[in-house]
């Protein structure tokens, strides 16, 4: 069960939410310790009114404010919102002090009875240690986008790989796109899609006993190969859900392409493995096994963890690979797994 929704803020000041389709609506409330939206207290009752499971956020100014003068400025300004939506840290300022965050969710948590979820892009959960956050059981909301086409209607087909996030087992929300369309608005919306029913929301709003995470997504049966291996295969298709050998006449084929490098997975779709970031697409059954595997450095990879996807060793991986410095391994380097 997924719900979809949207997130507004004072941008959406014209927005009339009896007009769009939502399952969920996502008010901006607070920024720092001096600023209140003008338009929250409509839009969340409105969207109360309309039968709407909802959520309200804060946007930190940790770079300048403490943790607990903006979670009493929070809880001054939302008293009459807990219980009935999400309470929600909106988390883009000074994004690596996760300390300052933790503090934050836990004045909540302790002054309110409910356990707040946190907001941050893929990139920041990656690039930072979250576990004391995920391991405290505070959601996640994670933003990722394709890029800035329209997404009309939820139509999730043209918003790329779901996030892949470090520390949480899963994440409780995707924002998909931040230039979504849905019918009855004429301007771009924030649009997300949640992992669980209703009752799961109700859950993170602290209307349940406890407070627990709902369902995470129906796992996919488990894939061979991952992003940056180089491999060679028999057949590539032109899209990530295109039936295999369909239509007869082999349409779907891309014809002439024979290896590549995995640069995005498509995980439950046909062909999950997209090919030189726009190529083509292949499956597990495509790839031919060799005798010697190849990875492609991505940004931001470090050895150790490379080392732990392929279930191998860092010691494996500089002795194979002749690496004088391991530290020093750069995007694009083609690295010797077996």
């Amino acid at each position: 069960m997924r719900l979809f929704g949207i997130d507004v803020s004072s941008w959406q000041s014209e927005l009339d939410l009896s007009q769009v389709v939502c399952d969920f609506v996502i008010v901006k409330a607070t920024e720092g310790t001096d600023y209140i939206n003008p338009y929250c207290e409509n839009h969340f009752q409105k969207a109360r009114k309309l039968n709407k499971k909802l959520g309200f956020y804060h946007f930190a100014r940790n770079s300048i404010n403490s943790a607990e003068a903006e979670a009493d400025y929070f809880i001054s300004n939302t008293k009459n919102y807990f219980g009935i939506g999400i309470p929600i840290l909106d988390w883009e300022d000074a994004v690596e002090d996760v300390h300052w965050a933790l503090t934050w969710l836990q004045i909540v948590e302790r002054k309110m009875g409910v356990k707040p979820m946190i907001y941050m892009s893929e990139s920041v959960v990656n690039r930072y240690d979250w576990a004391n956050v995920a391991k405290a059981g505070y959601g996640l909301w994670v933003a990722k986008y394709k890029g800035n086409n329209p997404i009309y209607n939820y139509d999730l087909t043209n918003s790329g790989p779901e996030p892949n996030v470090r520390h949480w087992p899963f994440y409780a929300m995707w924002q998909f796109t931040s230039t979504g369309r849905l019918d009855g608005y004429n301007f771009n919306l924030d649009c997300n899609v949640f992992y669980g029913d209703l009752a799961a929301w109700d859950k993170y709003v602290g209307i349940s006993s406890e407070v627990v995470d709902p369902p995470a997504p129906t796992p996919q049966p488990s894939l061979k190969h991952h992003i940056g291996e180089h491999v060679t295969f028999e057949s590539c298709y032109v899209s990530s859900t295109a039936k295999i050998g369909w239509p007869p006449d082999g349409e779907a084929l891309v014809p002439d392409i024979k290896e590549g490098i995995i640069t995005a997975i498509y995980e439950g779709t046909n062909n999950p493995y997209l090919i030189n970031n726009d190529l083509c697409f292949i499956n597990d059954g495509d790839i031919q096994e060799s005798k010697e595997e190849f990875y492609i450095v991505q940004s931001g990879d470090i050895l150790s963890e490379i080392a732990m996807r392929f279930n191998t060793t860092y010691h494996h991986l500089a002795q194979i690979n002749q690496l004088e410095d391991p530290n020093l391994i750069y995007p694009g380097q083609k690295l010797k797994i077996r």
